[in-house]
């Protein structure tokens, strides 16, 4: 009788490992690893800790997903269960296609590829493409953002010297766009690379806040890929040092960039298990956006207080704390945030599934909370690879009887083979 330790597999791959890859992360070799998770052996005690901070969860939830032993079955599998799929099926790559063939191709675009904008229509064109990621409108982002990087690169390249700060404040904020969708589908390099383009346009427009959110962009790329959290943690600190050297801006556009910077410092201390380190980022947050004043969107951000309790939500789910963060979660009031910020929204809820996910039997209550995710978002599960992550994670443990929402929605999601 052969034997699978799905969650493990699943988590894996969710996470964008190869079994080469993760053996790589671990130190050991690829057959330990195929070992583990045939259930042929156990991983020895002093593995656990790298293996739980490879994958990003506790050594108790480790413990938990090392006990699920289940009979291999081909009969209605998850794809990526066998070994000829894709490493990785949380993530949508396909969708990221256009924006792929752009970034090879972008040094050779000319007027012959797309008719000479204004900077008036281009910059409508970044602002939709900014609209449609916060509406979680991801494939359609996906179709717009390379014509929008290609009108955005042609403008600057044709502008004036003074116009040239204008021109490539709107290709940073072009590249900016296309970092956060590549992020959320999961597809941390082609993230990175938009975060670096951004960062450069940023800073031949002398622009500290979007050179601020570029590096923002290239932090969250980097979590995105194995083994570089600690230069994400580098990139975000380095940044925020730099914004705090000049303590008399009240510049709403650096304020905003600021507290961004310093939420995302605050969920990657709480994924190392910094939980005063996070506590104290969270706090300065708090002060910044205090000192804002109310829930804006400058420079797409998202910044405010809304965002900073919402904030407080996520790093204790990524603390592995579910009560703190069901607590938390009472003091969550979505409808003070601007009506455009319908991904942030939908955050909420995944956050919420994430946590009932690591109590006792709240398979269920998961499941709901994905579901409206889904509803507030329709994408959410379709695209968003934190989403998919975790519905991998549900359908690794799945009871039919108790969550019969689960398979038609890890069906939507085309999870289902």
């Amino acid at each position: 009788m052969a034997l699978k330790r799905y969650r493990l597999s699943q988590r894996r791959k969710a996470l964008g490992y190869s079994q080469e890859r993760f053996a790589e992360r671990l130190g050991v070799d690829r057959s330990t690893v195929t070992r583990w998770e045939s259930a042929e052996t156990d991983p020895q005690p002093w593995h656990r800790t790298t293996i739980a901070a490879a994958l990003s969860v506790s050594l108790d939830q480790l413990d938990e997903i090392l006990s699920d032993v289940s009979v291999a079955t081909r009969r209605g599998h998850l794809m990526g269960d066998d070994t000829e799929r894709p490493p990785s099926v949380a993530t949508r790559t396909e969708l990221l296609t256009p924006l792929r063939s752009f970034l090879n191709t972008h040094l050779s675009v000319t007027s012959s590829k797309t008719m000479a904008r204004t900077p008036v229509e281009v910059r409508r064109s970044v602002g939709r493409v900014h609209g449609l990621y916060q509406r979680a409108s991801y494939s359609s982002a996906a179709r717009l953002v390379p014509d929008v990087l290609r009108e955005a690169t042609e403008l600057s390249g044709k502008s004036s010297a003074t116009h040239r700060d204008s021109a490539f404040k709107l290709l940073a904020a072009a590249y900016i766009a296309a970092s956060k969708l590549a992020c959320k589908i999961g597809d941390g390099d082609a993230a990175l690379l938009t975060a670096d383009r951004a960062s450069t346009a940023a800073r031949l427009a002398e622009d500290r806040a979007l050179t601020a959110v570029a590096a923002y962009q290239a932090a969250c790329a980097l979590l995105r890929l194995p083994s570089r959290a600690a230069e994400a943690a580098q990139v975000t600190n380095s940044s925020i040092e730099q914004l705090a050297r000049d303590r008399q801006s009240i510049d709403p556009d650096l304020l905003s960039a600021q507290g961004s910077l310093l939420l995302l410092a605050a969920i990657i201390a709480a994924r190392q298990g910094l939980a005063r380190e996070a506590c104290l980022r969270l706090t300065e947050a708090q002060r910044l956006a205090e000192q804002l004043g109310s829930d804006r969107n400058r420079l797409w951000t998202a910044f405010g207080p809304t965002n900073v309790v919402i904030h407080t939500l996520s790093a204790a789910v990524q603390r592995g704390n579910p009560d703190q963060a069901l607590d938390i979660a009472t003091r969550v009031d979505t409808s003070r945030l601007p009506s455009a910020l319908v991904g942030r929204r939908a955050q909420v809820h995944l956050d919420l599934a994430a946590a009932t996910a690591m109590t006792a039997d709240g398979g269920s209550l998961a499941v709901l909370h994905l579901l409206e995710a889904e509803r507030i978002a329709p994408e959410t599960v379709y695209a968003n690879v934190q989403a998919r992550s975790l519905l991998l994670d549900l359908m690794g443990k799945e009871r039919r009887t108790v969550t019969p929402g689960l398979r038609p929605l890890a069906a939507r999601a085309g999870l289902l083979a």
